[in-house]
């Protein structure tokens, strides 16, 4: 008895979600926001350029043009950056103290 309400109730939840996502792709076809989707798709937009750098047991989370300054080569405007941008200026910005 057990089992044959619990194959129901699976059964509604997967229509119930099936029903669900075609409402969801006709609402992102219409171009309008569709809830989960569109913050992931957010998320992984401001996330993109984002390394992750290990040292150890230690790590740090950098934009990929910071990564390549850091290693000595030069980067032409960075995306929301000043024209020229340094070295220091980048681990000052990560609190790191310079002698």
């Amino acid at each position: 008895m057990v089992h044959a309400y619990l194959t129901i109730f699976v059964m509604a939840l997967t229509t119930a979600f099936r029903d669900w996502m075609d409402q969801q792709d006709k609402l992102k076809r219409k171009g309008k926001d569709t809830g989960i989707r569109k913050f992931r798709e957010k998320v992984k937009e401001e996330n993109g350029n984002k390394l992750i750098i290990f040292d150890h047991d230690r790590y740090a989370i950098f934009d990929a043009y910071e990564v390549f300054i850091l290693c000595g080569r030069n980067v032409l405007m960075p995306t929301g950056t000043p024209e020229k941008i340094t070295a220091q200026d980048i681990l000052l910005k990560y609190g790191v103290q310079l002698e």
